[in-house]
């Protein structure tokens, strides 16, 4: 290998990984979005796996159906499916109506971020399957004060 080669591999792979690392952060910013306005915990929004775990039981599915998609290519197809099937009850939650999903399917990212922030309310027709533990603490008013003695 000369050295043009290998600088042009080099710049690949640094460029491979300073994008990836842009829709990481871009993908896990959308997903606290969501789960914040559907009264989630934020954090699982960056953990790998389970992040899609939560989403889809966002979406009224089981979440470990995500380890369906570990299993190659019929596994991937399986688990599409109900990833589809929650993305469309999660949308269907926050207002949105059936044909946004051709967003999803097009624009991805843009999808995520409008669900994230634009000003619509977490209002699901469906169950959503997450546990007691997966909620966040409500915002706790400010105790009224004692007057002083």
């Amino acid at each position: 290998m000369d050295a043009s080669t290998t600088a042009d591999m080099t710049m690949a792979y640094s460029w491979s990984a300073v994008s990836g690392l842009v829709a990481y952060l871009f993908y896990g910013f959308a997903l606290m979005g969501i789960f914040r306005k559907a009264g989630l915990k934020a954090w699982p929004a960056w953990v790998p796996l389970f992040n899609m775990w939560r989403l889809l039981q966002l979406g009224g599915q089981r979440g470990w159906l995500v380890l369906i998609g570990l299993i190659p290519i019929v596994g991937t197809l399986i688990y599409l499916v109900f990833l589809i099937i929650a993305g469309v009850r999660i949308q269907t939650g926050f207002g949105k109506p059936g044909v946004f999903y051709l967003l999803a399917i097009l624009l991805t990212p843009v999808w995520y971020g409008i669900l994230a922030w634009d000003g619509s309310r977490w209002n699901p027709k469906h169950t959503p399957i997450v546990p007691p533990s997966g909620y966040a603490a409500p915002a706790s008013p400010s105790a009224p004060t004692a007057p002083a003695v």
